[in-house]
């Protein structure tokens, strides 16, 4: 397994070394129809993605495709960064997302806040230039996963709803599980979840991705059918982290950290969430296995089974596919969160203990932290 990863993991540096040129000058700027593109940013999303006046249509009627690398430029910020329609970049690089041909493309750090890192406000002026025609297109076609949220194309419930118990490690049977929303009904799991986690007998829950005001504009939707979460939320038993997605971030760890604290405080068995169920979810599925002594393959197994539920992607019949994503995401958290720097270092690290101490270097004491251990055997 490694042998491959090592393989996968070199073609990852290399976009990254690419994508992380500090200046556009080398770029060959094309002429007419793919010439420069002017825009104006008009919003700044929840995660600091910085959204352009421009759609991802016209932005194509420029010559501009998925796997471009482009030049985007505004005051004295200047970078080359891959063109793709989701988040395919190394958590912590830049890219420009362009998504359904009506959506407005916007300038995104991947796990990351744009706006916060470069200042970047609404009416700002940006260039955007082609610096190498389709430079990332076969990271882009490895990468680029889309799913269906059409009940009926999944073989049941449980793989829709991306839902799961969790016994790496030493947890024990029916203490921890994790899920696709089972609030937010945006991808139309929400009714699924709800109603697994209430089979589960879930008695806390953490919510990584919304704030009390998205819960209850939730519980007033048309389609709301949760309520067994809205139960447990109105007895004190959800806590709302409205977590950003940026694991480099203080605030990030900080917020992780109230929440891990809202578990110890409370009883098992416990569910988290986040919309899909697979990356903050998954980052925080991956401390809470480690915390309790889960081997590396534990923790992949667990990670990738989310790609699996909704992208039916699995090391035997996609490997490397399966490698891409292992690489670019969970790997990339690992090494994060351990200190290390290659597979080889990563697998001889004592998870457990690596993991026990970025939880203490981020503000969660000793005692808590046996105490979440001990609801959690």
């Amino acid at each position: 397994m490694y042998k491959m990863m090592k393989k996968s993991i070199a073609i990852v540096v290399l976009c990254v070394m690419l994508l992380n040129l500090s200046s556009c000058t080398l770029a060959e700027k094309p002429s007419g129809k793919e010439g420069a593109v002017e825009a104006t940013v008009i919003e700044i999303e929840k995660y600091g993605h910085a959204v352009l006046d421009i759609t991802t249509s016209d932005f194509a009627g420029h010559g501009y495709e998925y796997g471009d690398i482009v030049c985007v430029s505004f005051d004295s910020y200047e970078a080359n960064m891959p063109y793709f329609d989701g988040y395919y970049s190394t958590p912590g690089t830049e890219m420009l997302r362009g998504t359904s041909s009506e959506d407005n493309i916007a300038i995104c750090i991947n796990y990351g806040d744009f706006s916060n890192k470069t200042g970047i406000a609404i009416g700002d002026h940006v260039e955007i230039t082609m610096a190498e025609k389709a430079g990332m297109l076969t990271f882009y076609e490895l990468s680029a996963l889309k799913y269906s949220d059409n009940r009926a194309e999944y073989s049941d419930d449980v793989t829709f709803a991306n839902f799961r118990a969790i016994t790496a490690g030493t947890i024990g049977d029916g203490k921890l599980y994790r899920s696709a929303s089972p609030i937010n009904n945006e991808h139309g799991r929400a009714s699924y979840a709800n109603n697994l986690i209430a089979q589960a007998g879930v008695a806390t829950v953490l919510n990584l991705a919304d704030s009390e005001e998205d819960i209850a504009e939730y519980c007033e939707a048309e389609d709301f059918d949760s309520e067994y979460y809205r139960s447990l939320y109105e007895s004190g038993n959800v806590i709302a982290l409205d977590l950003n997605v940026n694991f480099y971030s203080d605030e990030f760890n900080t917020t992780l950290i109230e929440g891990l604290r809202f578990l110890a405080q409370n009883d098992p068995p416990y569910s988290i969430h986040c919309t899909e169920g697979k990356d903050r979810a998954g980052f925080t599925a991956m401390l809470l296995e480690a915390m309790m002594g889960a081997t590396l393959q534990e923790v992949i197994d667990d990670y990738m089974l989310s790609f699996y539920n909704y992208y039916e992607i699995d090391k035997e019949n996609d490997p490397e596919r399966y490698e891409t994503v292992l690489n670019t995401n969970l790997f990339t958290m690992l090494y994060h969160v351990t200190g290390t720097e290659t597979i080889e270092e990563l697998a001889q690290t004592n998870l457990e203990s690596a993991v026990t101490n970025y939880l203490l270097r981020h503000g969660m004491d000793e005692s808590t932290i046996q105490a979440l251990k001990d609801k959690l055997h």
